[in-house]
C-alpha cells in the first residue's frame, strides 16, 4: 500500500470517529497529513488549513464536501448509522490491539446510548454493568469470561454480523441444577443414615 493508500485510510478513519461525534480537530489533522502524503482536493486544502480555534465549527461545513470529492461514504454525522459505523472502527481498533476490553466497553457503551439504542450496539451496555459487578462485588465471577465475550462481540461487530446480547447467566454459571430424581435419592440416603 502506497502512502497515499494510507492516507486515505487514515483520513477515513478520522472522518468516522468525526462522524460518531468526534471534535474537529483530530479531522483537520489528517486533512494535513493526507495533503502533505499527495492526496488532493479544493476542499481538503481548505480543510487542512482550518485554525485550531475554529475547527470544530468549520468541519462541520467543510468535512462533507471533503469526503465528496475524496469518494468516501462517510456516514451523516450524529446519525445513528455514524455512531454505529465509529463502534464497528472501535472494535478494529480493539481487535488490533490499540484498546484493551474494558474500555472498549465503556466506548460502544457511550457509543449505544447515543446513537438511540440500535441494535447493533445492544450488547455493550450489559458487558459493561457486568464488569462493573465484578468489580462491585455483586457477583463473582471471571473477568476473563467477560474479556473473552468482548472479543467474541467485537469480531461480530467489525464484521457487521448480528449478536445476541449476552445474558449474565452463560458468563457466571453456578452450580448444576440438581435434578428432582437427584433430590429425591438424596433425602432418601439422608434418612437412612443413623
Amino acid at each position: 500500500m502506497d502512502e497515499e493508500a494510507r492516507s486515505l485510510d487514515a483520513f477515513r478513519e478520522a472522518a468516522i470517529a468525526w462522524a460518531a461525534g468526534g471534535r474537529g480537530q483530530p479531522l483537520v489533522d489528517a486533512a494535513a497529513e493526507a495533503l502533505a502524503a499527495g492526496l488532493d482536493s479544493p476542499t481538503l486544502r481548505v480543510l487542512a488549513g482550518t485554525p485550531r480555534f475554529s475547527a470544530d465549527e468549520e468541519v462541520l461545513e467543510l468535512a462533507p464536501v471533503t469526503f465528496a470529492e475524496l469518494g468516501l461514504d462517510i456516514e451523516t454525522r450524529l446519525s445513528s448509522a455514524a455512531f454505529i459505523e465509529g463502534g464497528r472502527q472501535l472494535a478494529r481498533s480493539f481487535l488490533a490491539g490499540d484498546v484493551d476490553a474494558r474500555r472498549l466497553t465503556k466506548l460502544l457503551t457511550g457509543l449505544y446510548v447515543e446513537a438511540g439504542y440500535p441494535a447493533e450496539l445492544n450488547t455493550w451496555m450489559g458487558l459493561d454493568d457486568y464488569y462493573d459487578m465484578i468489580r462491585d462485588g455483586v457477583v463473582t465471577g471471571s473477568v476473563d469470561a467477560i474479556d473473552a465475550e468482548v472479543a467474541d462481540a467485537a469480531n461480530d461487530l467489525a464484521s457487521g454480523r448480528p449478536r445476541v446480547p449476552v445474558s449474565i447467566g452463560s458468563l457466571f454459571v453456578g452450580p448444576t441444577p440438581i435434578s428432582s430424581s437427584e433430590r429425591r435419592r438424596r433425602r432418601w440416603l439422608r434418612r437412612r443414615k443413623p
